[in-house]
């Protein structure tokens, strides 16, 4: 890794420019649409669940998706049938996640508000706060999510498990949307994230890993491994975690936003002797 202290000098500037005045390039300023913890919940998990691809394109496709539900999300989730679920979503789709997908979605997430009350409440029974990491709580949650699966929302599509949308880090998938989800929820509210669950400590989460991480990771030192995968994305992590102990995952938002406004990607680069990162910048232009 780069000398640390220079590092982190150059994280926290970036961490300054890309505050909250940039919610509106990034999925979570959809979810900070809402008040209420429960509502916020379940926008947050549905916005992150469909969080690949441009950040353009899930912005919009989240934006029809709860349209469709009225000015409270957890209220529509309470009690919702399958049918009712499918026939709200019917025509919708991001990407190749169909209608049938999307209306399993918010049908499971009632089935954890009619069982626990909130999100929240059910992560908590799965977390074991004596696990250094989010691991083991991504990894059960992922189980019971996805075992709930029926042909019921298949929509005519061969696929019969809704994993590809909530992998678990057991089968070495960087679980981007689930570890995405969490940060939203457990760091401590700054403008960004939202911070309602106490119960998880920020040093115990595990950083998004999409190809922009893994990108600033390789071209930071901060991670060895070339898969981007549940392997890297802890190696980041701990990487991360030099840098701050208490808080790693404080320059995610800061560090995507070069690769999602287009200012650094592996096709582009502005002028990198501007850039903020210029001095710990393994592949800085001549």
């Amino acid at each position: 890794m780069n000398n640390s202290g220079i590092l982190k000098t150059c994280l926290d500037r970036l961490t300054a420019k890309y505050d909250s005045r940039f919610l509106n390039t990034d999925p979570v300023g959809i979810v900070h649409r809402y008040d209420s913890p429960h509502d916020i919940e379940i926008a947050g998990f549905i916005v992150s669940s469909l969080a690949y691809g441009s950040a353009v394109q899930i912005r919009k496709s989240a934006d029809v998706i709860l349209s469709r539900i009225g000015e409270s999300p957890a209220e529509f989730v309470r009690g919702l049938s399958k049918r009712e679920a499918l026939k709200t979503f019917r025509g919708c789709k991001h990407r190749w996640t169909h209608s049938g997908d999307i209306a399993y979605l918010f049908w499971i997430l009632g089935r954890v508000l009619d069982k626990e009350g909130s999100i929240g409440a059910f992560v908590r029974k799965l977390d074991n706060p004596d696990e250094d990491t989010i691991e083991g709580t991504l990894t059960r949650l992922s189980g019971w999510l996805c075992s709930r699966h029926t042909r019921d929302f298949g929509n005519g599509s061969k696929r019969t498990t809704i994993s590809y949308l909530m992998p678990s880090p057991s089968q070495g998938s960087a679980c981007k949307r689930l570890a995405m989800f969490f940060r939203w929820m457990v760091r401590r509210p700054d403008g960004v994230d939202l911070g309602l669950w106490k119960f998880i400590t920020p040093s115990r989460l595990v950083i998004p890993l999409d190809r922009h991480i893994a990108r600033m990771g390789k071209l930071l030192g901060l991670c060895s491994r070339r898969s981007p995968d549940w392997k890297m994305a802890l190696e980041i992590t701990d990487s991360l975690k030099k840098l701050d102990s208490d808080d790693p995952l404080r320059y995610d938002f800061a560090l995507v936003r070069p690769g999602i406004l287009g200012s650094c990607t592996s096709t582009s680069r502005g002028d990198c002797y501007s850039c903020i990162l210029s001095d710990v910048c393994m592949e800085k232009k001549d």
